[in-house]
């Protein structure tokens, strides 16, 4: 009996000691550490925390009682941030928006997956939306046929399909005034590398700059430096532009991460998406990786994730209309 009450406890110890490992590498960032194990640990934070909570319960149960107090603090202190990326949340802002009759501009965003052989169920939730803007990444000439008599009613497009995972296309029912198709950096594949595509349209809502993003994903500590990389070039490019500004795009970051954070800054943006959208076979379960970003001269009055579609990603949609309380407002 005493040898078995000694055994749970050394394995209660030793799943609360690595509980605690994994707390602090997703706090981490918090503190200004930025790593790539941070990364990874950070992107589940609301994860973490509730794990944290659970094995501060066995611990506790296990007469661990210091180490049941140290994850109970580290999971208020992940939880703090996690309810405060909540407040400033896109959810947050279009909760709080007053319903007004100021035109608006609804921009819907979609990683189709590059080997996503039907766009059928895509095409479908685009029909019932009805997007102003539509921005997809992952995009092959085969989904551009496959698109083509659902996207009759947008007259103007920007479409850099890729026989991978970078290809981009813009559809827009706007007129576009100027178009750019941007490389951010030189990590490139044979068929081009990471781009951006950027639109200013002539919208409901005045002119508006719409920009698509889809970086590196962090699998390794090389893919996260060439994400961070690739989203300080979006920046760079994107901070030379004028007027309202609505960035979309598969972020592969969380709200948690700090490459994210930084781009929003260096932009003046906000509309962090809080709802799961990646992998969609872990429906809430999953993490917010896909983004749509306004400037600070728009409001969100809307948003949601859409349906499964055939992809790993769950679309997001949002409706923007003029700040009216902005500075730069006529």
């Amino acid at each position: 009996m005493a040898q078995s009450k000694n055994r749970n406890s050394i394995l209660v110890g030793t799943l609360g000691l690595g509980a605690l490992a994994v707390g602090m590498l997703a706090a981490s960032p918090i503190l200004g550490m930025v790593s790539w194990p941070g990364e990874l640990a950070s992107s589940g934070r609301p994860h973490v925390a509730v794990g944290l909570l659970g094995t501060a319960v066995l611990c506790l149960a296990g007469g661990r009682k210091w180490l049941s107090g140290a994850l109970v603090a580290l999971a208020l202190l992940l939880g703090a941030d996690v309810l405060w990326t909540g407040l400033v949340s896109a959810q947050t802002e279009a909760r709080a928006a007053i319903s007004t009759d100021q035109p608006m501009a609804r921009v819907m965003f979609s990683n189709v997956l590059i080997h996503n052989s039907d766009a059928a169920d895509l095409g479908a939730w685009v029909e019932a939306q009805q997007p102003d803007v539509l921005v997809l990444t992952e995009v092959t000439e085969r989904h551009v046929e496959q698109l083509e008599a659902v996207m009759a009613g947008f007259a103007h497009r920007v479409l850099e399909p890729r026989p991978h995972a970078l290809g981009m296309v813009l559809y827009s029912r706007f007129p576009i005034v100027e178009a750019e198709v941007v490389t951010l950096t030189d990590d490139t594949l044979s068929e081009g590398g990471p781009i951006t595509v950027i639109a200013t349209l002539e919208t409901d809502v005045g002119p508006l700059t719409v920009a698509g993003v889809h970086p590196f994903p962090p699998l390794m500590p090389g893919s996260m430096t060439a994400r961070d990389r690739q989203l300080d070039s979006a920046a760079d490019h994107l901070w030379l532009r004028d007027g309202p500004l609505v960035v979309v795009g598969d972020f592969n970051a969380t709200p948690w991460s700090p490459a994210l954070r930084t781009f929003l800054d260096e932009l003046d943006l906000h509309g962090l998406n809080v709802a799961a959208t990646w992998p969609v076979w872990f429906d809430f379960a999953g993490i917010p990786i896909d983004h749509a970003l306004v400037s600070e001269n728009l409001i969100i009055t809307h948003i949601e994730t859409g349906p499964n579609i055939g992809s790993d990603h769950r679309p997001v949609m949002i409706d923007v209309a003029l700040d009216q309380r902005s500075p730069g407002t006529p």
